[in-house]
């Protein structure tokens, strides 16, 4: 006999406010706002013998409706995973000891999970992470993570997202670089679903892909197109490493990731105790803005 699917229970009760709240489970935790899934963090691999470094990383992403914004192992890319944040460059002491991107040589250890929700009905899931490179014969600690996920109540139809994400360097000497080549690509990702429907646009100006970075602004806007096939969302993206922002971005029309480049292809170096600091936010609107309705008070238009 089938059995069904288990429900999320709902946050509050059916008399109370709507609120953000966490599911936690083994393997994951599920954020939600009124029993509905928001996003789901990954805490433990599925395939920890082969994979070992598949976890530290959101999916699904989930957008207001419900419809799934994100892809993990997708067969053109079997490495990419949903929101995650990755380098292939990882030096200890110099010496290139971890491929972050493909997931070789490094894991993680999930030390802490707790969720905390807010005032405003929002809630934060804070997820402490050592950083464990194990390329060698013996296992070696070499960061500490802490990462802050901020989910904000729905607000017109749309969602906002924030990311804040402390690196504190446990070894002498820490370095993280993107991709070795003219790309650089590396930092925050998204592998979004149907990649190769997406748009680009600046401040309203459309943004043209290109095979390496483009020196494009501090946020970029992504799109699916044509309505009716795509889903039916926008989402805006803006990171910050250090305070300041990074205007350079790898985009692609074509099935693959999205990414705010930081550092590139030149590794930037930690000194044992030394952080770095990445901060994101996302927001995920109808394509078709939600229109408030006016106020009973107001005066009819002519």
């Amino acid at each position: 006999m089938a059995v069904p699917a288990p429900q999320l229970p709902a946050p509050t009760s059916p008399a109370g406010p709507a609120r953000v709240d966490a599911v936690m489970a083994d393997g994951t935790v599920t954020l939600t706002e009124a029993g509905k899934p928001v996003l789901v963090y990954r805490t433990k691999s599925p395939d920890p013998a082969n994979e070992p470094g598949r976890l530290n990383y959101i999916h699904p992403l989930y957008a207001p409706d419900g419809t799934v914004l994100t892809e993990d192992r997708p067969a053109d890319h079997l490495h990419q995973r949903g929101v995650f944040w990755s380098w292939h460059q990882v030096l200890v002491n110099g010496k290139p000891v971890a491929d972050g991107w493909f997931m070789k040589g490094l894991t993680f250890h999930i030390r802490e999970q707790r969720f905390k929700g807010d005032a405003q009905g929002g809630g934060t899931l804070t997820i402490n992470a050592d950083w464990i490179v194990n390329s060698g014969p013996e296992l070696n600690y070499v960061a500490r993570e802490t990462t802050r996920v901020r989910v904000y109540p729905l607000k017109d139809g749309g969602r906002r997202i924030t990311f804040d994400t402390l690196i504190t360097a446990r070894a002498e000497s820490l370095a993280l670089g993107g991709s070795d080549d003219a790309k650089g690509y590396g930092g925050f990702s998204l592998r979004l679903v149907q990649p190769d429907r997406l748009t680009f646009a600046f401040s309203g100006k459309a943004i043209a892909p290109a095979d390496t970075a483009v020196d494009a602004g501090a946020s970029m806007g992504f799109a699916w197109s044509p309505p009716g096939k795509t889903p039916a969302w926008t989402m805006g993206l803006s990171c910050k490493a250090n305070g300041q922002p990074v205007t350079r971005w790898i985009l692609r029309q074509s099935l693959s990731m999205q990414n705010c480049v930081f550092p590139g292809r030149a590794p930037f170096v930690l000194k044992k105790d030394e952080t770095l600091h990445l901060q994101e936010t996302l927001v995920i609107r109808p394509a078709t803005p939600v229109r408030s309705a006016p106020s009973r008070t107001a005066p009819a238009r002519p």
